[in-house]
C-alpha cells in the first residue's frame, strides 16, 4: 500500500514536471514565432530584474542603466529564436516561472558579487570589472571597437556569468558565449563606452544589457535571433 502510494506520488510528480517542461516549450516556441511577443517578454524581463537589481543598490532610473535596457531590448528586436542543446545537460528548472524567480536573485547577487568593483583589490568584483574594462579600453586605444573586442570582454564575462548558480549546468556554455559576444558586438557603441570605459560602469552593463538575455536563455531556451552561433 505504501509503496503504490509512493508510486502514484512519484508518477504525478513527473507528470506534473513534464506539463511544466513543455508548457515552457509552448510558451518559448510562441515567442519564436512572435516578434512583438518577444520585445515585450523581454521589455517585462528586464522590468522584473530592474526590481531586484535596485534592491542590489543599483540605480535603475539612471541614464546609464535607461540606455542598457534599451540595448538589451533592441537586441531583439528582429526576433528571437528557440535553440536546443546536448540532452545530457542536467535541465535544473522545468518550470520558467519558478526559473526567474530563482534565477534573478541569483543573477543579481551574482552581479554584484563578480561585476561590481569593492574596496578590497583582490576582491573577485574588483578583478573581474577591472579586468574587463581594462580590456575593452585596450582595443579602444589601439584598435577601436572591433569583434576581437567583443570576443576577449564577452569571454571575461561569460566566465563569471558561469559560476552564478543556476547557470552553469542549464545552458551551454560555449552557446551562452556566442551569445555574451554578439550582444557586445551589435551593441550600441554609446552603451559600451559609457558602461565598460570604467569597472564601476561594468555591472550597469551586465545588469541591464546581459543578464535578462542570459535569464531567457537558461529559463526558456530562447536567444536574439542570430546569436546562438559564434560571432563572424
Amino acid at each position: 500500500m505504501v509503496a503504490d502510494t509512493v508510486t502514484d506520488t512519484a508518477n504525478k510528480v513527473a507528470d506534473g514536471a513534464t506539463d511544466a517542461y513543455n508548457a515552457t516549450k509552448d510558451f518559448a516556441e510562441s515567442l519564436a514565432n512572435d516578434t512583438a511577443k518577444a520585445v515585450q517578454h523581454t521589455t517585462q524581463t528586464c522590468t522584473s530584474q530592474a526590481s531586484e537589481y535596485a534592491k542590489q543598490g543599483f540605480d535603475v532610473t539612471s541614464t546609464e542603466w535607461k540606455n542598457g535596457t534599451k540595448a538589451c531590448i533592441d537586441s531583439v528586436s528582429h526576433g528571437v529564436e528557440y535553440v536546443e542543446w546536448a540532452a545530457t545537460e542536467a535541465y535544473e528548472w522545468l518550470d520558467a516561472n519558478a526559473c526567474y524567480i530563482g534565477l534573478n536573485l541569483a543573477l543579481t547577487t551574482g552581479c554584484v558579487a563578480y561585476f561590481t568593483p569593492k574596496p578590497s583589490a583582490t576582491d573577485p568584483g574588483t578583478v573581474t570589472s577591472t579586468a574587463i574594462s581594462s580590456t575593452y579600453l585596450g582595443y579602444i586605444a589601439t584598435q577601436g571597437m572591433n569583434t576581437a573586442c567583443a570576443v576577449a570582454v564577452g569571454g571575461l564575462i561569460t566566465e563569471s556569468i558561469w559560476l552564478i548558480p543556476g547557470v552553469k549546468g542549464n545552458c551551454d556554455k560555449k552557446m551562452l558565449n556566442n551569445v555574451i559576444v554578439n550582444m557586445i558586438a551589435t551593441c550600441n557603441p554609446a552603451v559600451l563606452s559609457v558602461s565598460l570605459a570604467t569597472p564601476a560602469g561594468v555591472g550597469i552593463f551586465v545588469g541591464s544589457v546581459i543578464s535578462p538575455i542570459v535569464a531567457q536563455l537558461v529559463c526558456e531556451k530562447i536567444a536574439p535571433k542570430g546569436m546562438k552561433n559564434a560571432v563572424s
